[in-house]
């Protein structure tokens, strides 16, 4: 099993869970934190190599935190 893919499905899933709790659609995610919305489609996928910087920007647009994974 690929401990690396797990955490990156996990992480993914549940940035895409808070973004629809809040209502948003992947575009205004990804403009409000800066990033293309390529690379947040491939991270809510658990696919994709996102840099700290990258997903620190999303989970701070969506009110979570590195330390809730």
């Amino acid at each position: 099993m690929d401990t690396n893919m797990t955490t990156c499905e996990t992480i993914g899933g549940k940035i895409r869970l808070r973004r629809i709790e809040l209502g948003l659609i992947q575009q205004e995610v990804a403009d409000l934190s800066g990033v293309g919305l390529n690379t947040l489609v491939a991270l809510e996928w658990g696919r994709g190599n996102p840099s700290l910087k990258t997903l620190l920007a999303i989970l701070e647009t969506l009110g979570l935190e590195l330390d809730d994974y």
